[in-house]
């Protein structure tokens, strides 16, 4: 386990351009989380329908979601990047007394008491919330919910509700595919265990990924959550 060192980021708040020239404003944005993993595991929470039977209240911290799970689950730590979701967040004021994560546009745009991704790498909400457990120190990634192994019908647990496309949109989701196995390159010290789902099998080509069953996930739970091998 490593505990970042991150300590906040300098961003740009507006642009300003004068004859011609373009002028940034920046501002410094200050670290607002502070997470010790303590040798826990991370929950990675996808939308996908191959999460739909499970329990999530079965799982102990930390809790990584994305997006619209705040409806009906309260992870440890909400990740929006979609302005539409954020905004019903904001509207709801989840965010008063939950951590939600999202990015400066939505922040500046929106407002709201959320706080700023860090080094965002301007990705998915599933894949961003990836990078924000690595970045809080933890080593060990289960992931649920995550059916982005083919393009097709919307399987979104959310279909056909405020934010989301319909049940027949036909979604791309092969780019959080390739968002993840990109996340999975760049960090070959981390293990992604994929609980079930719909996955690309070139996933399964690097040392550090592996898929388990929800029954298995279960016994890992009930062993006490102690970390993968």
């Amino acid at each position: 386990m490593t505990l970042s060192t991150y300590e906040g980021e300098e961003i740009i708040a507006s642009i300003v351009i004068k004859q011609g020239k373009k002028y940034f404003n920046k501002v410094w944005m200050p670290r607002t989380v502070f997470n010790d993993p303590q040798n826990k595991d991370a929950y990675i929470l996808g939308n996908g329908e191959s999460r739909k039977t499970f329990d999530l209240y079965s799982l102990p911290q930390d809790t990584y979601g994305c997006n619209a799970l705040y409806r009906n689950y309260t992870p440890d730590f909400l990740v929006s990047v979609d302005r539409k979701i954020y905004k019903e967040i904001i509207d709801s004021e989840y965010e008063q007394n939950n951590i939600v994560y999202t990015n400066h546009n939505n922040l500046t745009k929106i407002g709201g008491n959320a706080h700023l991704i860090p080094a965002n790498p301007h990705q998915g909400a599933g894949p961003t919330a990836m990078q924000i457990a690595i970045h809080d120190g933890h080593t060990n990634l289960i992931c649920i919910g995550f059916d982005c192994g083919r393009d097709g019908p919307n399987n979104n647990v959310y279909k056909d509700t405020n934010g989301y496309n319909t049940a027949e949109t036909v979604v791309h989701q092969t780019v959080w595919a390739s968002q993840i196995h990109g996340i999975m390159k760049a960090n070959p010290k981390i293990t992604f265990t994929f609980v079930e789902g719909d996955l690309p099998s070139y996933f399964f080509d690097l040392d550090n990924c592996k898929a388990i069953s929800y029954t298995e996930l279960s016994t890992h739970i009930n062993n006490g959550n102690e970390q993968t091998t």
